[in-house]
């Protein structure tokens, strides 16, 4: 059937018909789409207790994570509602500009960062295939619970790298009335 013998109403309704589903078409391709962002995101690596989970230039080990009401390194002392963690962490490709700058603790949608008031593992200078080993330790309020997400990273901007994620269950913690906060040290070879 040509287009002179078609019925004057299917003439009429097939291009809408067409068009219409050009613009349904056209709307999942836009839902599909991942945002502009999206190329941006970090790389998270899950990482478990006394596992390492390496990223691209980053190796950490999470091997304690504790609640404690006092923390103490060397002279300085804070009482609270603290988080400790040790870990250890070592470079993977390259020793330049590897130092573990970014440590920070999500909980409910806010984010603390590792106490700089003491020395800890933030900002230690990391070598390649020796591991350095040390604490983190974070302020949180007293009604802090349920499921934080520590976040490690070599750099603060975290665009387009990865970044070693660590649940913890706050109300799973065991509590400590006293914590020291260990600076970094040489690890012993497992």
């Amino acid at each position: 059937m040509t287009a002179a013998r078609r019925p004057p109403l299917l003439r009429r309704i097939a291009p809408w018909a067409l068009g219409l589903a050009c613009v349904v078409a056209a709307w999942f391709v836009a839902l599909a789409t991942p945002a502009d962002t999206v190329a941006w995101e970090p790389f998270p690596v899950e990482a478990r207790t006394g596992e390492p989970a390496a990223g691209r230039n980053l190796t950490v080990t999470v091997h304690d994570a504790v609640r404690a009401t006092s923390v103490f390194s060397g002279g300085w002392r804070a009482e609270g509602t603290w988080v400790v963690v040790d870990v250890a962490a070592e470079a993977v490709s390259s020793e330049r500009g590897a130092s573990l700058t970014s440590a920070q603790l999500i909980v409910d949608g806010r984010t603390y960062r590792a106490t700089e008031r003491a020395e800890t593992m933030l900002d230690e200078r990391l070598s390649i295939g020796i591991a350095r080993r040390g604490s983190l330790g974070f302020e949180l309020p007293a009604d802090a619970a349920g499921t934080a997400v520590l976040q490690l990273a070599l750099n603060p901007d975290t665009r387009a790298d990865s970044v070693i994620e660590y649940r913890i269950d706050l109300d799973a913690l065991p509590v400590a009335a006293e914590r020291e906060l260990v600076d970094a040290q040489w690890a012993e070879a497992p």
